[in-house]
């Protein structure tokens, strides 16, 4: 007997004949990969999932907005002054009620025909009948609205006596020579808020500093003012009121342009594709700028105005066009957009740093204090 058989070597497992109880080490690593992955695609997979179906929802309600605005639009509390001898006033009155609804006009007596022209030049009414010996006379305001004009004109076209040739029609307040369609003013109050959408988002996204970013809004809306103001002049577009006009527009798109930069500061980018639904999708076409807010189904038209672009396309035509008509309730609501949104650029940087440095904190290695004195090395030996 050797010492080999008293002390027999363990013979060696062969690589290939018990791969399942005995796994390589590299196919450990793989199973968890995979299931890390999978585990990772489900998560990603829901997302996309979410993603789809809000947007879904969202632009659905776009769609209803535009469509039901759109199907919907009519006279909707158009202001109507009417003067003459009472018995024929009260004959318009209940002629026009009867043809056009009881919510289409809201219907206000004056005196005489001076009163109805100065009711118009402050925009406190949208048109007038005025009654004389002859018959009536619609007073209009082409300026402010010449979709209003032409369905004043055609309404009394229908209380007239059938056999006369219509009512004598007036417009007090007329476009200019140059804009006789009335087209360029809503044309150019669009380029207006992407000037203020594009000036707030760059803004916010280039810059750090929150004072330099409202100094550069600033800036950049006087600037962008004065020179759109002169290309409507030059295009015979405005009003012949240069600097008013020129304020407007700055006003207008400064009040854009901090509530995009605010939202960008609160939220990231993605503020800036909140800052276009607010101001773009949802605020052109509540804004009226194109026909008239009363000619928006209700309550739309009055909420458009209490957004910036309603209200700054409100402005800009009213110191165009109307410079006897107050313009407290427009600057009032563009104000109070710029305040938030400088609010938003002030604070909303401090309000991201706030949970990263928590964070940080919180996963941060714990120093060494200094006063603990180490311990000599000792020799190796």
């Amino acid at each position: 007997m050797t010492l080999s058989d008293l002390n027999p070597s363990p013979s060696p497992t062969p690589r290939g004949g018990d791969s399942a109880d005995h796994p390589l080490p590299g196919e450990h690593s793989a199973a968890a990969l995979g299931r890390a992955h999978s585990a990772a695609g489900r998560p990603e997979t829901h997302r996309a999932l979410a993603l789809a179906l809000v947007l879904t929802a969202g632009l659905s309600l776009v769609l209803a907005l535009f469509v039901g605005i759109a199907v919907n639009s009519g006279p909707n509390g158009i202001r109507l002054a009417v003067a003459g001898p009472p018995a024929a006033v009260e004959q318009i009155a209940a002629g026009v009620t009867a043809l056009a609804g009881p919510d289409s006009f809201q219907i206000t007596v004056l005196s005489n025909e001076a009163a109805a022209r100065a009711a118009l030049e402050d925009r406190s009414a949208d048109g007038a009948i005025v009654i004389g010996a002859t018959g009536p006379t619609v007073l209009t305001a082409g300026a402010g609205s010449p979709a209003i004009t032409q369905l004043l004109t055609t309404a009394a076209g229908h209380l007239a006596n059938p056999a006369a040739a219509g009512p004598a029609v007036v417009d007090v307040v007329a476009l200019p020579s140059g804009d006789s369609r009335g087209v360029g003013l809503a044309a150019g109050s669009f380029p207006m808020i992407i000037a203020g959408l594009v000036l707030g988002a760059v803004a916010a996204l280039a810059l750090r500093s929150r004072w330099v970013i409202l100094s550069a809004i600033v800036g950049g809306a006087v600037t962008i003012a004065v020179s759109f103001a002169g290309i409507l002049a030059w295009l015979g577009v405005s009003g012949g009121h240069f600097w008013a006009e020129s304020s407007a527009i700055a006003l207008m798109v400064a009040a854009s342009a901090l509530v995009v930069a605010g939202l960008v500061r609160l939220m990231g980018p993605i503020g800036a594709g909140v800052g276009a639904l607010l101001l773009v999708v949802i605020g052109n076409p509540l804004s009226g700028i194109a026909t008239s807010p009363r000619l928006l189904p209700g309550p739309w038209g009055e909420f458009g105005q209490w957004l910036p672009t309603g209200a700054g396309g409100t402005l800009l035509r009213t110191v165009a066009y109307f410079p006897a008509a107050p313009i407290g309730w427009p600057v009032l609501v563009l104000l109070s957009w710029a305040a938030l949104g400088a609010l938003g650029v002030i604070f909303g940087r401090a309000a991201q740093r706030a949970p990263r440095s928590a964070s940080i904190g919180e996963n941060a290695v714990p120093s060494v204090d200094p006063s603990v004195e180490r311990l000599p090395a000792t020799s190796g030996g």
